[in-house]
Parts: structure tokens; sequence; C-alpha cells
């Protein structure tokens, strides 16, 4: 296991199914298809969350769902995977709701 503590951190993106842990100040959550490493963490004293609960309290701590953003047309970039897959685009958000 390698550990990292980063004072910055730029976007890095990827399919879903290559992620196995999300790591935040309030919990961590295992992918569910990753049962080896949910096994590995059963009996730990890790805090061990479902994703869905970890962002159920973000929004709690910040006061609800966040607003839906107000993308401007065309995308800035695409992201691409390895292969070519279009993974996401990069928009330039806008200040306000038109």
């Amino acid at each position: 296991m390698i550990a990292h503590s980063l004072r910055r951190v730029s976007a890095t993106r990827g399919p879903g199914e290559l992620i196995d842990v999300v790591v935040a100040e309030c919990g961590i959550a295992v992918n569910p298809s990753r049962q080896g490493v949910i096994d590995a963490t059963r009996r730990s004293n890790l805090p061990i969350r479902p994703l869905a609960e970890i962002k159920q309290g973000v929004e709690r701590i910040c006061g609800g769902k966040p607003e839906k953003p107000n993308f401007g047309d065309p995308p800035l970039a695409i992201v691409r995977w390895v292969d070519g897959t279009v993974l996401d685009a990069a928009w330039q958000v806008r200040s306000a709701r038109s």
C-alpha cells in the first residue's frame, strides 16, 4: 500500500471500474465490485461507508445539493481514455444561470 499526502490535486479521470476506493475526510467508500478490498477492510477500524452515505453527509454539511452549473457551449476539452473512448468533457461554467 502506498499512502500519499497531497496539498494540491489536479483532476484525474478514468472509468469508474478502475477506482478501488474513494477517500474523504468523512469516510472511505469501497467500490462494491472490489470484494477483495471489502473483505480486507471488513474487520478494520477504518471508517468504511457507502459512497451514497458520504454524499448525503457532505450535502448536509453544505446545506443541500449543489445547484446545477450553467455550462457554456461548446466544451473546452474532451477527456479521452488511452483507447480513445470519450470519458468526459470539460466545460466553461458561466457565473449565473440564465
